[in-house]
């Protein structure tokens, strides 16, 4: 029955020991990015097969479809050619994130992971043009493919670092990994069909994701706006998932966030409370008096147990009161 597939979901798709052996906001973290991924997944699949029309592969036939520079290169070498070719911008994008960013994803992973959602989004919007603009496939489509994939190294690092780290309660960043990854692919069977059947309404309707569409007004608006509506509701839940993350590292914004609530309370607060004082896209850092900090950090220090510290806690502690004395 009902009871009998929800616990057969509950042992393939939550890591082993759950909740017990993952942090306390995983659950929510957790139902807000199952939705992100879904409407990720979704909006993918329009991209993909705007790419396709794009190259003369889609609807109708390929000559019909196909149109400028695409329809005169002389059909499938060229075709594959392009599509290759683009992958070449992915790399660059690639080398060009891994290379500059590294640290920053460490520094500040909830807004580095809502930064990422946004821009892997925004790769996938550019795909749409695709169809109605064929002869510049290439562009677009290179385009696309750097943006996109610097937006995935940013995104599969917070991913498969910070917040494996944070999520692993019984070091089992293993298991919450593969459950993750198994949880994935089973949302993006689910879009599929979702994304097929929208690509397909848009293209009856005559949206504007299909070259010389002849119809009303009305129906490229509404096409228009269901893109939108995944874009902006996909955007939404990476927000939410990033706002659930409760973190018990200290970066810089948790470390002011906890020396000038011990400079007002005398006590240091919990995940939970520093979690909503930090936010998500906005840093409050230059909102705190750096001397106040400076001087509630080294009282602070002084009245953590020698054997509670670890040598990196006490790195930490002692690099920020520099920094923030500056």
């Amino acid at each position: 029955g009902l009871a009998g597939l929800a616990g057969l979901l509950r042992r393939r798709l939550l890591p082993t020991g759950y909740p017990a052996s993952v942090s306390g906001d995983y659950s929510e973290w957790l139902a807000w990015h199952a939705s992100s991924v879904f409407l990720r997944d979704v909006l993918q699949v329009v991209s993909a097969q705007s790419l396709l029309v794009g190259l003369g592969l889609g609807i109708g036939s390929a000559p019909a479809a196909a149109s400028g520079a695409v329809a005169a290169a002389a059909g499938p070498v060229a075709a594959a050619t392009q599509w290759v070719l683009k992958d070449g911008a992915g790399s660059l994008g690639t080398l060009a994130v891994g290379s500059v960013g590294g640290q920053r994803f460490d520094d500040d992973p909830k807004r580095w992971w809502v930064v990422c959602s946004f821009a892997e989004d925004c790769a996938l919007a550019v795909q749409l043009l695709a169809p109605l603009y064929p002869a510049q496939f290439l562009p677009i489509a290179a385009a696309s493919a750097a943006l996109r994939s610097g937006a995935l190294v940013g995104r599969q690092s917070l991913v498969n670092g910070v917040m494996m780290q944070h999520f692993g309660r019984a070091e089992n960043f293993g298991d919450v990994r593969a459950k993750l990854e198994a949880l994935g692919r089973l949302l993006a069977l689910a879009a599929l069909p979702a994304g097929i059947a929208a690509f397909r309404w848009a293209a009856a309707s005559g949206g504007p994701l299909v070259e010389g569409g002849d119809a009303p007004g009305g129906a490229a608006a509404v096409s228009l706006l269901l893109y939108a509506g995944i874009f902006l509701g996909h955007n939404y839940c990476c927000f939410r998932a990033a706002r659930a993350l409760q973190l018990r590292s200290l970066n810089r914004t948790r470390l002011c966030i906890v020396a000038a609530a011990y400079a007002r309370t005398g006590e240091v607060p919990r995940p939970a409370e520093v979690a909503g004082e930090e936010g998500v896209l906005v840093s409050i850092v230059n909102n705190i008096g750096r001397l106040n900090a400076k001087t509630a950090l080294d009282e602070l220090y002084a009245r953590i147990p020698a054997k509670e510290t670890t040598a990196a806690q006490k790195t930490l502690l002692c690099s920020s009161l520099g920094t923030l004395a500056k």
